[in-house]
């Protein structure tokens, strides 16, 4: 594959998500359906490149990427320049804003947590959630943002969590072979049970709501925990350890809501966040307000409307995707 070719203006440029994801939503427009465009969608484009040299590098980045891809059998160049489901096309978006931010090396991306994500067996994209029966008779939902590979042997059934957040319930294996999660601080293995695990940026975190599980650090194999129904743990690399006893909530995302007791603002618009696209936050001020209640996380939007009751706060929607809740006037 011919290497992607800059100039050392372009090189030199930084280019970040936000502006890759708009050149990328430009490449797409116009490449799409170039009939439909109208004049004053190209002077709108046109204006937006000549807004920064950044801009115009995104572009140039984007356009060599196209190119790259009118000549390869990648399944991204399959999803991107054909069929318009909506799933597909999210997923070749993410793929396609790596490209641009890494100078558009394959090579480059095939490292990177996107594309191990956008090539996994099974993906729920942001806001969704999933529900998989696995190979045995056990069964898998996926939370917002999650990946994951289904690699059953002979010797063992192994899910590999390659991003997000995955609620197992596994079955009796007539060829009793063990049930493990894999992910990339370690391994959790299944004794007959039902559990979440997620990744966090502290490391992983599993609540066991049936059963037994094992927690295996990767770099140690030795420092094992073992969890209970009814508790809750976390892993590194290197260490595990009991979290004690779970929330009565636990799980409850799997049935499409999101339960809270006393949770602070901004802790609670950070989960609901994980939901929607765009960013959601709150000022300094109300952060410490108390949250409570179910809130069905199919709909972010009333979601938001009902804090507005229950608190004495506001929410501003600058636009669609940068949302602020802020003080009662």
């Amino acid at each position: 594959m011919p290497a992607l070719r800059e100039t050392s203006g372009e090189a030199s440029q930084a280019i970040s998500t936000e502006v890759a994801q708009q050149a990328v939503q430009w490449w797409m427009t116009l490449r799409g359906a170039p009939a439909s465009v109208s004049a004053r969608q190209r002077a709108a484009w046109q204006q937006w490149r000549a807004q920064s040299p950044v801009h115009e590098a995104a572009w140039q980045r984007i356009e060599s990427v196209g190119q790259q891809m009118a000549g390869i059998s990648l399944p991204l160049a399959r999803a991107t320049l054909a069929g318009p489901h909506a799933q597909r096309r999210r997923r070749s978006v993410q793929l396609l804003v790596a490209l641009v931010v890494t100078g558009g090396s394959f090579s480059l991306l095939r490292q990177t947590p996107t594309w191990r994500a956008w090539a996994a067996d099974e993906v729920a994209a942001l806001g969704e959630q999933r529900r998989l029966a696995l190979p045995d008779g056990g069964a898998i939902v996926l939370n917002t943002g999650s990946a994951l590979n289904i690699r059953y042997g002979s010797a063992q059934r192994v899910v590999q969590l390659v991003r997000g957040e995955i609620l197992v319930q596994t079955v009796a294996d007539a060829q009793r072979r063990p049930f493990m999660v894999e992910t990339a601080l370690g391994s959790v293995r299944a004794l007959g049970t039902r559990f979440t695990v997620r990744e966090r940026d502290a490391g992983v975190s599993v609540e066991v709501l049936q059963g037994v599980v094992m927690l295996t650090p990767a770099q140690a194999p030795q420092a094992t925990q073992r969890l209970q129904a009814g508790e809750q743990g976390i892993f590194t690399s290197l260490q595990a350890q009991s979290k004690g006893a779970l929330d009565e909530a636990a799980g409850a995302w799997a049935d499409g809501m999101l339960v809270v007791s006393r949770m602070r603002l901004d802790d609670f618009l950070a989960e609901l966040g994980r939901y929607r696209r765009g960013r959601l936050g709150c000022e300094p001020v109300v952060a410490h307000l108390l949250v409570s209640g179910a809130y069905p996380l199919a709909d972010t939007d009333r979601v938001l409307a009902a804090l507005t009751s229950a608190l004495a706060v506001e929410v501003h929607f600058f636009s669609r995707y940068w949302v602020m809740v802020r003080p009662q006037k």
